[in-house]
């Protein structure tokens, strides 16, 4: 079977809900114009842009209007990640997100506490640190907790989540440790969210499958990051593994990509393909993850 060329009209329609094109403060491999073309190209009819510190949502309008214009059939999205640089845990840098177009909004993610800690934890069981550095010197983290020092959420998340559920937009559950993210996804849901994506499950919590089921059983998709695959950090093994225990209908791929030395971001969403084809995964399962469900996210019509 070609599964090549099996890869190319799979890839048709597909979005990639995690793209880190440049320019950024981390080194990047490409920029988000070209990283828009080449998944147009490839016949991909989305990408969302990340930054870990700053607003891709003003960008994104910029790219469709200006570079892909209005009959392009790939739009370009963007969001919000609460680091430091970009306002921290502000529920005032989320409304101007949301009103600027974010369809994403994550939780703190190099500046969290735990990401730090794990990280940390990495370096002690002498796993290599493959967190991407800055591209110049920048003042220290001051390290984000979505906790305070009782464990209760800070006041401000109650008026974040408000506003993620009104826009009816994606809360992504970032770096924050596990119990912070068991606390906010039960607050977000109490706030009316509907739309969790619960980034590279199997990086930093390491969580087993069976606490995947878990938490896709409360309705969150489980987004695995391609990426992780070159950093050795996941086999194409498990990564088959997850969806296929786990269930396509809970997952989402995102490429995590566009770091230097790596492929491009429409690259791997390819070869993920290819080699999910190689494994044995469904074309239905495979359209599921990487097409019907991050479309479904994103509140297309026809998903």
């Amino acid at each position: 079977m070609d599964f090549e060329k099996k890869a190319d009209q799979l890839l048709k329609g597909a979005i990639d809900l995690h793209c880190h094109s440049g320019p950024g403060l981390f080194k990047r491999a490409l920029d988000h114009v070209e990283a828009a073309r080449q998944a147009a190209a490839a016949g991909m009819a989305g990408v969302v842009l990340k930054d870990q510190h700053s607003l891709t949502a003003v960008l994104a309008t910029i790219i469709n209007t200006h570079v892909l214009g209005e009959d392009s059939p790939l739009k370009v999205y963007g969001g919000l990640v609460l680091n430091n640089a970009s306002g921290g845990i502000s529920a005032y840098t989320v409304e101007a997100a949301v009103k600027y177009g974010a369809k994403i909004i994550w939780l703190p993610t190099f500046s969290a506490q735990f990401h730090k800690d794990a990280h940390e934890s990495m370096a002690a069981s002498k796993i290599k640190n493959t967190s991407p550095k800055a591209n110049t010197k920048m003042l220290p983290e001051v390290l984000l907790k979505i906790t305070d020092q009782f464990g209760n959420l800070l006041p401000q998340m109650t008026t974040i989540f408000k506003l993620i559920a009104k826009a009816d937009i994606i809360l992504g559950l970032g770096h924050v440790s596990r119990d912070e993210m068991d606390k906010a996804i039960a607050e977000a849901k109490r706030c009316g969210v509907q739309k969790f994506v619960l980034n590279h499950p199997e990086h930093l919590h390491n969580l087993t499958i069976d606490e995947m089921k878990d938490y896709a059983a409360q309705g969150i998709m489980m987004e695995h990051s391609y990426t992780l695959t070159y950093s050795k950090k996941m086999t194409h093994e498990y990564l088959f593994e997850m969806i296929r225990e786990v269930g396509a209908e809970y997952t989402i791929l995102g490429s995590d990509m566009g770091q230097p030395g790596r492929p491009m971001p429409a690259e791997g969403f390819r070869e993920f393909v290819v080699k999910m084809l190689e494994l044995g995964l469904k074309d239905e399962e495979i359209r599921l993850v990487i097409r019907d469900n991050p479309r479904r996210m994103l509140g297309f019509a026809n998903a």
